[in-house]
């Protein structure tokens, strides 16, 4: 069995967790596997946590999904190093695919901001 863990960084605002949900949830409704979600930082549930749920549930392969923009630190190094430490925990196979980065569909996500904002484009 299969899964994605979807992690984001994490806030204590409640808005900000709220809106990963949302997007968590969009995610699951286009994709088959199951979608898990976590935190690097100041939210719940944390990584750890996640792996906990994944394996009660039976799954052995998990494609982790960084909702992070760029390759910072938590990428290069922090996330890197909880997962090993859950593969080896946990007996999972674990695929860690890139941060968002560049697409051309945020050009158009900041386009539709400036139309929203009123501004001439």
């Amino acid at each position: 069995m299969k899964a994605i863990l979807l992690i984001g960084h994490g806030s204590r605002a409640k808005e900000a967790k709220d809106v990963f949900i949302k997007v968590s949830n969009g995610l699951q409704e286009r994709v088959k596997s199951k979608v898990y979600i976590a935190f690097m930082e100041n939210a719940t549930p944390s990584i750890e946590d996640a792996f906990v749920s994944i394996r009660e549930d039976g799954v052995r392969y998990v494609d982790v999904l960084p909702y992070f923009l760029f390759e910072g630190i938590h990428i290069k190094e922090d996330i890197p190093e909880i997962l090993r430490e859950m593969k080896e925990k946990y007996d999972v196979e674990i695929e860690f695919k890139r941060p968002i980065e560049y697409h051309e569909l945020i050009i158009d996500i900041l386009i539709d901001r400036l139309k929203g904002a009123g501004i001439c484009i």
